[in-house]
């Protein structure tokens, strides 16, 4: 029997193309992992910020839930330096994290389907967001990891474009569903749905290996590759000084700060966007979901297409550039014309100028950091580096509520246009001399 049960695997192996040898292998499973990550963040920044802000929350109260739901996303270093430390190398250096975490986030979805909290118990339901998101960070570090093992540099522009857009439209699909869901059938009904949204794709996932010869599950046939040893951390402390020898670089550190202090327009569509449409602009929680879910799906696959063949043939640096300008001016005109807007039609063209453009620069800031990384600790630089914008995501998505309460909706505009400016002078220093503007 064990005979036989080895024959059909190796039978298995062969018929199933691994990730490293299929391209278009590699950027479906890619694409479908970071879909998944859409649904914690799409349930803590689209779904129910404006479910708060309808039962009563105030612009201080859903600051503080989505600073804390998505506080996870500056913890990614922890998640990365396990995975760099601690590895099934039979699975593959990533694969046994990535199925754990999303088995995980199916847990954690039906829990909260069973607890099935109301809009007034913001406290439980931010706790339970919390953990859906530290669920999402080790997915994310591990496909990122898996990324920088697996895809050749040339194909990284691309493949970033695709994550980012596959993540920005899970972040849509969770967002219109989810806003229709939690006031149909509440909490329960949503996340559930949001459970089996998750498993299907992540039984598919699990099907494909990373190189040949691993191990499809723990309990079959298998062995770790070559390239796989060859990146084994064996200590801690060579690892630790690894990963602090790769980061300890000026242009890193700078460029660190740029994309820490470009996150701030996020901030403003993310926080400020659900309480201005609906305490301000009389916009029903579902009304603002769906819209803000259409253009997620819009940047989404703005992204997807579009972002490989720009950076071919523009650049990073310029492209870059241009789009921090244009959120900066977008900012500049929402700010000032703030007192006078009448209707919606200036609300939801700057949403959507800075949905899509803040986008780009998210995908373009990546794309350069994962060439920035070490694939022998690649998990735990590229966590560290990205766990830094994210951190500035947190923090400013708190203070959000304090400028509003102090000085108005109006001001935060001019507050997002004032930190982009600083952040593309910082991004300018750290991308000089980069040649051809690449």
């Amino acid at each position: 029997m064990k005979n036989a049960a080895m024959t059909i695997d190796g039978r298995a192996q062969r018929a199933w193309p691994s990730m490293v040898e299929n391209k278009p292998l590699r950027f479906a499973a890619t694409m479908i992992l970071y879909f998944m990550q859409g649904v914690p963040v799409g349930l803590s920044m689209i779904v129910l910020p404006p479910w708060f802000a309808a039962n009563g929350a105030s612009a201080l109260e859903v600051g503080a839930f989505i600073g804390f739901a998505t506080l996870p996303w500056a913890m990614k270093p922890l998640a990365g330096l396990f995975m760099d430390r601690y590895a099934y190398r039979p699975m593959g250096r990533r694969r046994a994290w990535i199925l754990l975490a999303q088995a995980a986030m199916v847990a954690v979805l039906i829990m909260l389907a069973i607890s099935a909290p109301d809009a007034s118990e913001i406290a439980l339901l931010g706790s339970f967001c919390f953990a859906l998101n530290v669920c999402a960070i080790f997915n994310d570090v591990a496909v990122d990891g898996m990324t920088i093992d697996l895809v050749p540099i040339e194909e990284r522009g691309a493949i970033n474009g695709c994550m980012m857009g596959s993540q920005g439209v899970g972040f849509a699909v969770t967002g219109y569903i989810g806003g229709q869901l939690v006031l149909s059938g509440g909490m329960a009904a949503t996340a559930f749905a949001f459970a089996i949204l998750v498993a299907v794709p992540s039984i598919i996932v699990g099907l494909f290996r990373e190189r040949p010869g691993e191990r499809l599950m723990p309990w079959t046939s298998g062995s770790p590759s070559a390239e796989c040893e060859a990146l084994r951390q064996d200590g801690w402390w060579p690892m630790l000084k690894a990963v602090v020898g790769s980061l300890a670089k000026v242009r890193i550190v700078v460029y660190l700060l740029a994309f820490f202090l470009m996150m701030v327009t996020w901030v403003q569509i993310e926080s400020v966007g659900p309480t201005l449409a609906v305490k301000e602009l009389g916009w029903s929680s579902d009304g603002y979901s769906t819209f803000g879910s259409a253009v997620m799906l819009g940047a989404g696959l703005l992204g997807i297409v579009f972002t490989g063949l720009l950076i071919k043939w523009c650049g990073i640096v310029r492209l870059t550039v241009v789009a921090s300008l244009v959120l900066i001016v977008a900012a500049l005109i929402a700010g000032t014309t703030f007192s006078a807007w009448e209707g919606n039609t200036i609300f939801m063209t700057i949403f959507i100028v800075q949905t899509v453009t803040v986008t780009l620069i998210t995908i373009l800031m990546i794309a350069w950091g994962m060439m920035l990384s070490n694939p022998a600790v690649a998990a735990s630089q590229f966590a560290v580096m990205m766990a830094i914008p994210n951190f500035g995501r947190s923090t400013m998505a708190g203070a959000s509520g304090q400028v509003i309460e102090s000085f108005g909706y109006g001001a935060t505009f001019f507050v997002t246009a004032a930190i982009t400016t600083l952040g593309l002078a910082v991004f300018l220093f750290a991308a000089k001399g980069q040649d051809g503007g690449k």
